[in-house]
């Protein structure tokens, strides 16, 4: 049974983890910018193939990524995938953009930590 509230947990950050968080925000920075880049592809197609991409579509375009990223996991990339399919269905446009380059991670996109194999 789900509460019918939420629930917000502030933490402190150390200062020996802003590198790691800032190396993982560029990370994240550049799944988003790829769903970004194939989603207006698929929707500009010239044929009759358009497509409007769906979360489940990024994330099987995403699938296999993960080996090339060393701090977020393929869980954070479904992830992401799934809040830009599901933000940009929202503001009914073919592609997102942010308000400001200072921005660097999508809102609401954790982080979860795993252990690497």
């Amino acid at each position: 049974m789900t509460s019918p509230f939420t629930r917000t947990l502030r933490f402190k950050v150390r200062p020996e983890s802003y590198g790691w968080l800032s190396a993982a925000a560029v990370e994240v920075n550049q799944v988003f910018n790829f769903c970004n880049e194939a989603s207006l592809l698929a929707v500009t197609r010239t044929d009759l193939k358009r497509k409007w991409l769906t979360g489940f579509d990024l994330v099987n375009l995403t699938s296999g990524s993960a080996r090339y990223f060393e701090r977020i996991g393929a869980d954070t990339i479904q992830r992401i995938c799934v809040e830009y399919a599901q933000k940009r269905f929202a503001a009914k446009r073919r592609r997102l953009r942010w308000a400001s380059v200072a921005v660097r991670v999508a809102p609401s996109v954790g982080f979860r930590s795993r252990p690497r194999t």
